[in-house]
């Protein structure tokens, strides 16, 4: 009687065993449920750092041509020969004055109503200009600052053109 005792308790402690075993362990998975509603959103992160450049873009088309201000322009060299011009009658040293004096065609020159650049060839020195009779008029000095006869080039431009 004592074995069969041992035995009956025994298969009452595998019994609560296998029990607990059931009810703590989990069984296999059972499937996913439906998604839930989204959740509000959340505060806006810290602007991130800056991306490599892009790669360059195509030229645009060309714009429209802008106004010509260039109304006279020539180079000159030392005896008097016009080696390029635009709108020059002629080109004559004064040997009494000792200055360049220059016909522009179809312009009556004003040393106040163009804006004019002067600028002496190939030598030290310096080229300054003014305006007498209609005529511009150029002086090229050498470089202690003696009026002398040397190569020049000079552009006259119309500030006003469109």
């Amino acid at each position: 009687m004592k074995g069969s005792l041992v035995l009956s308790i025994l298969a009452t402690v595998v019994a609560v065993v296998a029990l607990v075993l059931a009810v703590v362990l989990p069984g296999p998975q059972g499937p996913a449920g439906p998604a839930g509603p989204q959740g509000p959103a959340g505060p806006e992160g810290p602007q991130g750092p800056a991306g490599p450049q892009g790669p360059q873009g195509l030229q645009g088309p060309a714009g429209p041509a802008g106004p010509s201000m260039i109304i006279a322009m020539g180079t000159v060299d030392e005896d008097g020969d016009i080696r390029s011009a635009l709108n020059v009658t002629s080109v004559t040293w004064n040997n009494s004055t000792k200055w360049w004096e220059i016909t522009l065609t179809g312009i009556n020159y004003n040393l106040w109503d163009y804006v004019t650049v002067v600028s002496q060839a190939w030598t030290y020195g310096y080229a300054s200009y003014g305006g007498v009779m209609g005529k511009l008029i150029v002086g090229t000095f050498d470089s202690s600052g003696t009026l002398a006869k040397r190569g020049f080039s000079f552009m006259v431009l119309n500030a006003t053109a469109s």
